[in-house]
C-alpha cells in the first residue's frame, strides 16, 4: 500500500513540474505507441531538435525510456511512456482540468469542498510518508499545503 501512495507522491510531485510540451510528448507516446525521435517530433509538431532535451529530461525524471534497437537512418532509439509517466501524466491533466475547468452549477460548493477535502487527505497521507522517511522538511510542506485546501474548502461560497 505505501508503494501506491510513493507512486501517487512522485507522479503528483512530477505533475505539477511537468511543461506543456513534456506533457505533450507523454501524451504523443500514450496515445500512438512507441516512436523514433523524428516521429515524436512530428506528432507534437515540432522540430526534432527541439524535442530531443525534451526526450532526455523525461528519461531522467523516469517519465519516458528510450530502448536501443539496430539502428535507422531515423535514430536507434525507440522512445516510449513509462508507468510514472502515465500516472504523472493523468495527474497533470486532472490539475490542469481542474484549474481551468469551472465546477458545475447544480452542485458546485458541495464538489468543489470535496474534491479539496480529497486533495487534502492524499496530501495528509503523503505528509506520513514523508514523516515515516525521516524527511520532515517534506512532510511539513505537504500538511501546510493540506491545511491550506481544508481551510479553502470550508470558505462561504461567494455564489
Amino acid at each position: 500500500m505505501t508503494n501506491i501512495f510513493q507512486a501517487a507522491a512522485a507522479a503528483l510531485e512530477q505533475a505539477r513540474t511537468i511543461t506543456p510540451t513534456e506533457r505533450r510528448v507523454l501524451q504523443a507516446l500514450r496515445d500512438r505507441g512507441p516512436g523514433l525521435p523524428l516521429e515524436v517530433a512530428m506528432r507534437v509538431l515540432a522540430f526534432p531538435e527541439q524535442i530531443a532535451p525534451v526526450l532526455r529530461s523525461l528519461q531522467e525524471r523516469g517519465l519516458a525510456r528510450a530502448e536501443r534497437f539496430g539502428g535507422s537512418p531515423l535514430g536507434d532509439e525507440l522512445w516510449s511512456v513509462t508507468p510514472l509517466g502515465l500516472q504523472t501524466l493523468e495527474a497533470a491533466q486532472a490539475l490542469a482540468q481542474r484549474s481551468v475547468s469551472p465546477p458545475a452549477p447544480a452542485e458546485a460548493p458541495r464538489d468543489v469542498a470535496s474534491s479539496l477535502q480529497q486533495e487534502a487527505d492524499l496530501l495528509r497521507k503523503l505528509g506520513e510518508l514523508a514523516e515515516k522517511r525521516g524527511d520532515t522538511q517534506q512532510a511539513a510542506r505537504y500538511y501546510e499545503e493540506a491545511l491550506g485546501l481544508i481551510r479553502k474548502s470550508r470558505e462561504p461560497s461567494t455564489d
